[in-house]
């Protein structure tokens, strides 16, 4: 029975991060009602999970979810910056004019966003990035639609149940994303708040496009994005080993060194 009741608890904490992943201002008599528990066990669930690191204490007591990442934005994006900027020049110059992006955001996402800002091919683009949303917005070539939600003041892009159903109004030509990870078994992402984002985008375009780079490879991070047979595109800086280029040929995804 204790076994039982172990499993019962972690179904219910990985609900309950799911839920407030999905909706970051949702209150606790909300949550209380969707698992079907007393608000004194969601209080106590929540502590549990803080402690754990798994969530963070807000002001009026709500959680939200960390980055998941060790190293602040400006730590990551001073990394492998020759061959992130050789990646995000190449897959600029795979766009088509007049084609819809959703981008995801990210430090390899701001070099992309830069890069494309010098385009003179119009295009429309769909963010919950704010620093990439600002990169692109000065180019009269491109029309920015940046998504609402809730901000991340460090990681700087919007996210929650608002930022994903307004993904869900398009019908774009293409997701532009990145990820921790790249192996046969699948994309896989650290952050529960970026795939679901990504998600939500590759579930309303026609398209995808996978931005890696070379040290990600044969990585496998905590939660799976998508399986290899929903990517289109992987635009890198060096070819994966032999497997993996022989599991994306398998699964008819173009892999493009830049």
């Amino acid at each position: 029975m204790a076994g039982l009741g172990q499993r019962k608890q972690e179904e219910r904490r990985r609900r309950l991060v799911e839920e407030i992943t999905l909706d970051p201002g949702i209150m606790i008599r909300d949550l209380a009602d969707k698992l079907n528990v007393s608000r004194e066990t969601i209080r106590r669930d929540f502590d549990a999970l803080c402690d754990s690191g798994v969530l963070q204490r807000r002001y009026g007591g709500a959680a939200i979810l960390p980055s998941g990442n060790s190293l602040s934005f400006e730590a990551r994006q001073a990394r492998h910056v020759t061959e992130r900027r050789m990646i995000a020049r190449k897959a600029v110059s795979l766009l088509v004019a007049h084609q819809v992006v959703m981008l995801s955001p990210g430090t390899t996402a701001l070099l992309f966003a830069e890069e494309l800002a010098k385009t003179s091919t119009e295009l429309t683009v769909i963010t919950n990035g704010a620093r990439e949303a600002l990169a692109l917005v000065g180019n009269r070539n491109l029309r920015v639609v940046m998504a609402p939600g809730d901000l991340d003041p460090q990681e700087a892009f919007v996210w929650g149940h608002e930022t994903t159903e307004f993904f869900s109004r398009f019908n774009a030509d293409l997701t532009v994303f990145f990820a921790d990870g790249l192996d046969a078994d699948g994309v896989s992402e650290a952050d529960s708040r970026t795939v679901y984002a990504v998600k939500a985008m590759i579930d309303n375009s026609r398209h995808t496009m996978l931005l890696i780079d070379h040290h990600r490879f044969g990585q496998h991070s905590m939660q799976k994005i998508c399986g290899l047979k929903t990517l289109d595109r992987v635009v890198s800086d060096e070819p994966p080993d032999d497997d993996l280029v022989a599991a994306l040929a398998e699964n008819g995804v173009e892999l493009i060194v830049a």
